[in-house]
């Protein structure tokens, strides 16, 4: 408790810093300095970070592929950042998402290293404010994110809101969480502070025994900001499994003459649509940024029958931004890629929990500020790469890359709520089994489109015996809490009904009859069991 009430001060100091800063005057003009100098700032992160730093995972792999400085440079400088990434990819020089959570060593051939997440911490810039994500046991791993990346991060987004904005002065909703994530917070204090107020702020609250810590905190902070001259609004909280006073909210503002951009995650702003449309309000001409998980066909189909248009967004924790669309890019999954913080390669292999073969992700850290310095480190995430055939705002300031068809093939996402499948797999394999009986296999988590959201189905082979949906859903919710990221999950899934128990035999590939444990959504295996209803084994 102690330790928890330290972070949350020192985040106190440090959003009371963010809010005496001064935004940047023309951010579209940043962006394209880091684009132009893209080359040099990798290469400088590679001498500074890499190569100079005896300690650096990074130097020891180079070293294994037979690798100097001069090699990079002379890669890159020939070929271009992708293609040199290419080369090195199959020299070796990579790393999968369990090497870099710490969760397994680093292998090339006969040669192993052990590694933990803060290895990779960039050592050249002192951060101001932390961030979390899972560690190798499933504890919290912290982060420090300095001044300037937080600042540059507020840069990038403000070019792909104003770029959502279109026509006139649109009114800004959002529906994000209150603590323990800090990014909702965040994004309110660094919108208000360059001048896009958030107007409304809404999301879960959850109960006081389980979260009235963080409601007292959220206004406490909102409150100290407020007297530091930054208008943000207070978080409003959301009835139980109830979105309509969003879309009541929307639909007012309309009336009084203002259109809205709305900032949800992709399952929360299905929900908005939903209710819209089941009480007659009209949102019409409503722009949704969404975030958190694939925007699927079915998802995207309700939240346009209601009038409004999603626009996908894609950021990683560890990374920040990936991608995110324009106006013109009013179909499917995809979205301008952040060439001037990151590069992006696809590599084919096999997802190991379902057995498909995808198109595996790598990134690339490239700002001199970044956090962290990853080079071709697979997040567990699936996407197609190609140009940006439009003529937007984004594209003139040089990002003509997009990345399209995006979903993760190594961990739930379910309403933006992140679980590591490993950690996932354990609760299915072993602790459920040892509760209720059965063995492996008798128990399948699956992410399906519902008629509102994400769902979250839980299959429980009948020959089980468990009697009580409301029971394994309890035992699962609790089991939940035990991982990293899954109290928040357990929270955010309980608010909004999101698991579903089902005694059925689980649903086997096509062909081989194998049983995955987890099917997640975006595969091609969780595609058809989504639209075909449910699927006997």
């Amino acid at each position: 408790m102690l330790r928890e009430a330290t972070h949350y001060a020192r985040l106190a100091l440090s959003f009371g810093r963010l809010s005496f800063t001064r935004p940047e005057t023309d951010p579209a003009a940043m962006v394209q300095r880091y684009l132009q100098n893209r080359q040099a700032n990798f290469l400088t992160l590679m001498r500074k970070a890499v190569f100079d730093r005896p300690a650096n995972p990074y130097k020891t792999m180079f070293h294994w592929a037979g690798c100097e400085y001069g090699d990079v440079e002379s890669l890159v400088r020939q070929d271009g950042i992708e293609h040199a990434l290419t080369s090195l990819r199959k020299s070796g020089v990579y790393l999968l998402h369990d090497e870099f959570k710490g969760k397994q060593p680093i292998r090339r051939g006969s040669q192993t290293l052990s590694v933990r997440p803060a290895d990779f911490a960039n050592p050249d810039f002192r951060g101001m404010m932390s961030t979390t994500t899972s560690g190798s046991d499933g504890r919290a791993t912290v982060f420090r994110q300095s001044l300037e990346y937080i600042l540059y991060r507020d840069t990038q987004t403000r070019n792909f809101v104003d770029a959502l904005h279109a026509t006139g002065d649109r009114k800004h909703v959002r529906i994000s969480s209150i603590f323990p994530s800090t990014e909702g917070f965040q994004r309110a204090l660094l919108s208000a502070r360059s001048g896009n107020t958030i107007d409304q702020w809404f999301g879960q609250w959850g109960t006081v025994g389980n979260s009235g810590h963080y409601q007292l905190l959220a206004r406490w902070l909102v409150f100290q900001t407020r007297l530091l001259g930054v208008k943000i609004p207070f978080h409003t909280p959301l009835p139980h499994d109830d979105f309509s006073p969003v879309a009541r909210w929307i639909a007012d503002r309309k009336l009084e003459g203002h259109l809205c951009l709305l900032t949800a995650g992709v399952s929360n702003a299905v929900r908005v649509a939903a209710a819209a449309i089941e009480n007659g309000w009209d949102i019409r001409g409503t722009n949704i940024a969404v975030f958190g998980e694939a925007l699927t066909d079915a998802k995207r189909e309700v939240i346009e029958r209601a009038g409004a248009m999603p626009y996908p967004s894609y950021i990683i924790s560890e990374l920040g931004r990936v991608s995110g669309a324009c106006l013109e890019m009013n179909s499917g999954n995809c979205g301008h890629v952040c060439q001037d913080s990151l590069a992006l390669i696809e590599y084919r292999k096999q997802a190991s929990l379902s057995g498909e073969e995808v198109n595996s992700l790598l990134f690339t850290t490239l700002l001199p500020f970044s956090p962290l310095v990853l080079v071709n480190v697979e997040m567990g995430d699936s996407g197609t790469l190609g140009p940006a055939r439009c003529g937007c705002l984004l594209s003139k300031i040089g990002l003509t890359q997009q990345v399209s068809n995006v979903f993760s093939y190594a961990k739930l996402t379910g309403q933006g709520m992140t679980l590591m499948g490993e950690d996932v797999l354990k609760i299915l394999e072993l602790r459920l089994p040892a509760r209720f009986g059965g063995v492996p296999g008798d128990y399948q988590l699956i992410e399906r489109d519902g008629d509102r959201q994400t769902e979250i189905e839980l299959r429980v082979h009948p020959r089980v015996g468990v009697a009580s949906e409301d029971e394994i859903r309890a035992v699962f919710l609790a089991e939940l809490r035990s991982v990293y990221g899954g109290s928040m999950s357990s929270r955010n899934w309980t608010e909004t009904n999101a698991v579903k128990v089902i005694f059925a035999e689980p649903i086997r590939t096509p062909g081989t009859g194998k049983v995955h444990p987890l099917h997640l959504l975006g595969s091609s295996s969780s595609e058809k069991t989504s639209r075909g209803g449910r699927v006997p084994g």
